[in-house]
């Protein structure tokens, strides 16, 4: 590949992922966009000449900034998000960051807090864990990577759902202890997929924020792996939370026909059938034929394609893709008529001019980038922006 075709894969690699937000925003508005481009090439695609030059990993860059221009962002908490499935194979393309300067102190808390739970790990495994991995990696020699993840995923979704964990990440030891939530989920079945083998330059970690309608605490964690470099990544996602049934007030009539539940505790650990492979008594893949939570799936046929991607990670570094929502004009009435609301869209301009649509009809707006011939506002204020996707397309020489 040609030095300056690979510049421009490179810029437009950074351009599009806005990685670790604001990292990638020009410190000085008036500094040249050619200088600050190659101070991102420099600082922060620090992937080798080989990994860039061959034509499949180009396509598939190109391919996902197509996909990336044309995606629907939500904006929750004054930061906008693509939706998982359209960024797909660009979290596995884009180059982990550990540097300080380029992570948010969010980003390198997870990186930190996953580390934490590995150096845990090292020391001190669950009961029967040299089985689990000495069965996965048996089928993914005999069927392949697909096969020894649908297997991984069913054997860490029989370990029970509690809510009500601290913010640390659970290591394998106290998960399969003390049960725990999404983030803990993703954590051990990254870490029996490394035991296993996996290279983890194919997993990620994925911290995906509120989608449309959902409460601005709705944050969910869940692990993607990517089988093959061809293939597209697939979602290991985790149980939900068990149904808790209410109990009826006191002294009404549905209280006396209620049985007693008040010393129904629920249980935690993993499940009878994970206990006995943990044992020996049964095969692995007794996990397989009736699996706990969602089924494995390919991330744009998942249960989370539509939610917003904040960020990726694993333990070495992180990737993010939220930004700041561009213009200081982010927020437009929403016209009642008859009591009901009516959609308003508006064209905000970026920093650079960039025109950006969005739509404020539901919860969380959605944003797009606008048309080319879309008139963009000027403001009065310094919008605070995205540099443009679109930005340094340097032509072949």
């Amino acid at each position: 590949m040609r030095p300056c075709r690979l510049l421009r894969v490179a810029v437009l690699a950074s351009l599009a992922f806005g990685v670790s937000g604001s990292a990638w925003a020009l410190k000085d508005d008036k500094a040249p966009q050619d200088a600050a481009a190659h101070a991102l090439v420099a600082d922060a695609f620090r992937a080798s000449a080989n990994e860039l030059t061959t034509p499949a990993l180009e396509g598939a860059l190109e391919a996902g900034l197509r996909r990336l221009r044309d995606a629907t962002w939500w904006e929750a908490q004054r930061k906008i998000r693509p939706q998982l499935a359209q960024v797909g194979d660009l979290m596995f393309l884009v180059t982990m960051s550990d540097a300080k300067p380029q992570q948010s102190p969010e980003a390198a808390s997870r990186v930190q807090r996953l580390r934490d739970a590995m150096r845990v790990h090292a020391a001190q495994k669950p009961a029967g864990w040299s089985r689990l991995v000495a069965q996965v990696r048996s089928e993914r020699a005999k069927e392949g990577d697909t096969s020894a993840l649908l297997l991984a995923n069913a054997l860490i979704n029989e370990v029970r759902y509690r809510d009500g964990t601290d913010g640390s990440y659970y290591p394998p030891s106290r998960f399969f202890a003390e049960s725990g939530v999404c983030k803990d989920f993703a954590v051990a079945k990254y870490l029996l997929l490394r035991d296993a083998g996996f290279d983890p330059s194919r997993l990620r970690l994925v911290s995906l924020a509120p989608r449309y309608n959902n409460t601005p605490d709705d944050w969910h964690v869940m692990l993607v792996a990517q089988p093959d470099a061809s293939a597209e990544p697939i979602a290991l996602d985790s149980p939900p939370p068990a149904a808790v049934k209410r109990t009826p007030e006191p002294g009404t009539a549905a209280s006396a026909e209620a049985p007693d539940t008040t010393t129904a505790i629920a249980p935690t650990g993993p499940s009878a059938l994970l206990q006995s492979i943990l044992a020996g008594r049964k095969p692995a893949s007794a996990a397989l034929r009736t699996p706990a939570g969602p089924a494995v799936a390919a991330l744009s046929a998942s249960g989370q394609a539509e939610r917003p991607l904040a960020m990726v990670f694993n333990e070495d570094g992180s990737a993010s893709f939220e930004r700041d929502a561009p213009g200081s004009a982010r927020r437009v009435a929403t016209n009642r008529r008859g009591g009901r609301p009516v959609a308003m869209v508006s064209v905000v301009a970026g920093r650079t001019g960039q025109s950006w649509r969005v739509d404020v009809s539901g919860v969380f707006p959605k944003w797009r980038l606008a048309p080319e011939n879309s008139a963009a506002p000027s403001l009065a204020e310094p919008a605070h922006g995205l540099l443009p996707i679109e930005a340094l397309r340097s032509t072949d020489s």
